[in-house]
């Protein structure tokens, strides 16, 4: 709750709805996980539509089903799946900026391709920072969000803003469609190798060269892929710090794929690793849909990471 004048009042928050910034940053030492936004490719257009600077908190909203009512007026931007929203019981259209309000009512829809959307606001949502200054929600750790417990979203909630007084908006604006993924084509994420893996170069030419489909079993903290086994006769290794994108090869032989909310260390054999954008992509992978591996070279990871670094922040 707040007792300000200035909040989204929420009245109904889908299947997951949570307050996710950039992530909690230098606090890994404490065995705890970054979190952060699962799409960052939505998020910082979003932002950007708005006229934040990267970092501003986001509602992530995974498959849709928020509704809520402006108490002041402001500008919002909708990114990643597109939710059929209305405002009012209008269509709005995502990727672009929009005004609301005072009084004006948000309604989502679900997403049919897909997983995840971000609601940005001017000036981003005022819930409380935690550790590593960040307002991300983790629920597993009770960290983050409206609470400071990690609680996702329910109805009843206030989200606090900054109302934006009509001389302070900026202009209204839309994404290019280049810009604009296309969630339903098959998602191809780029992968370079891990130059201290045990695992065997046949294992991770299969890795590249097999169909995977992402497991119904997949969450925030990691992708699993099924598909053919992977036998490795690698052993699992002394515990040690893993990264986002570090692909595990368990016992099972099913590959997986380290997330943001992945565990702070891990020993099972890493053959590669996923680079951090195309984890953007996979963010909005549907279990039962195809993933497939394609190989870069660790420059190449580097010098896209940096491409997107630099025009965002």
């Amino acid at each position: 709750m707040t007792d300000q004048s200035h909040y989204l009042d929420i009245t109904a928050t889908g299947v997951l709805s949570l307050i996710e910034d950039a992530g909690r940053q230098r606090c890994a030492h404490l065995g705890l996980t970054v979190g952060g936004v699962m799409d960052r490719h939505a998020w910082a257009w979003g932002n950007r539509l708005v006229g934040n600077r990267w970092g501003a908190a986001a509602v992530e909203i995974t498959i849709g089903g928020l509704k809520g009512r402006f108490m002041q007026a402001t500008q919002i931007a909708l990114t990643g799946a597109d939710l059929k929203a209305r405002l009012n019981g209008q269509a709005i259209a995502p990727w672009q900026t929009q005004a609301v309000e005072a009084g004006d009512v948000l309604e989502t829809g679900y997403a049919t391709s897909g997983m995840r959307a971000y609601l940005c606001i001017r000036g981003g949502w005022k819930t409380p920072k935690g550790l590593g200054e960040s307002r991300s929600c983790v629920l597993r750790e009770q960290l983050g969000g409206l609470d400071g417990l990690g609680s996702a979203l329910k109805s009843g909630d206030h989200l606090a803003y900054q109302p934006t007084q009509a001389e302070h908006r900026c202009a209204l604006t839309s994404l290019p469609s280049q810009f604009i993924p296309d969630y339903s084509s098959p998602a191809q994420l780029d992968f370079y190798p891990n130059p201290h893996s045990q695992v065997s170069e046949d294992i991770t030419e299969a890795l590249l060269t097999s169909n995977w489909t992402l497991s119904s079993n997949s969450n925030r903290m990691a992708a699993l892929l099924e598909g053919p086994k992977l036998e490795t006769t690698a052993r699992a290794l002394i515990s040690e710090g893993v990264a986002a994108g570090t692909v595990q090869l368990p016992p099972s032989g099913q590959p997986i794929i380290l997330l943001n909310e992945r565990q702070s260390i891990g020993g099972y054999p890493k053959p590669g690793f996923v680079t951090l954008r195309s984890l953007d992509h996979l963010a909005q992978v549907r279990p039962g849909q195809t993933v497939q591996l394609r190989s870069i070279n660790l420059e190449q990871a580097q010098q896209q990471e940096a491409a997107f670094l630099r025009f965002f922040r």
